[in-house]
């Protein structure tokens, strides 16, 4: 089990999907794990990332907060603990809350991105399976060098008339 940190948030622009980067809080060169999500998940998270004031009713992940604070139970941690297969490019990713209640320790399934958008909300901790990881994630080097070279073929394949429009 590793323990990972909201990297940013982004867009496939392919599918026009948001995806959560999570980035391993030790390591070097620290893992990158890419987890495509829903619309309302990437706000929600978007929106504790960027410390926004809350909503004038609260969002799903705060009623979620609201209810366990109230039973006065905490969110030990998060888990993404597996993925399952599918046709073409990656998987669905698993996830669970663990929870404790009265001394007691819970273990609620969820999606990572609803446990992602609570635990930041509750500042709980955030763990990957190290073999997902090791199978579906990269290093923050590789991330970076895309990065390089996405920005590059951009400025390969722009033509006199595009150039025209900056100044340098």
């Amino acid at each position: 089990m590793v323990e990972v940190e909201v990297a940013l948030i982004t867009v496939d622009t392919r599918v026009n999907m948001p995806i959560v980067l999570l980035k391993e809080k030790e390591g070097s060169p620290k893992r990158v794990l890419p987890i495509w999500i829903g619309q309302a998940e990437a706000t929600a998270i978007q929106l504790k990332l960027k410390n926004a004031p809350s909503t004038p009713r609260p969002m799903t992940h705060d009623l979620m907060k609201n209810l366990i604070e109230s039973l006065d139970a905490r969110v030990d941690s998060i888990f993404v603990h597996s993925v399952i297969a599918s046709e073409g490019e990656g998987g669905t990713y698993l996830g669970q809350i663990n929870l404790e209640v009265a001394g007691k320790k819970i273990e609620v399934d969820s999606r990572p991105s609803d446990a992602i958008a609570l635990a930041l909300r509750l500042e709980a901790p955030i763990h990957v399976a190290d073999q997902i990881l090791e199978d579906n994630g990269f290093s923050e080097d590789e991330l970076k060098d895309s990065g390089k070279e996405a920005a590059k073929s951009a400025l390969e394949n722009l033509d006199e008339d595009a150039l025209g429009r900056y100044s340098v």
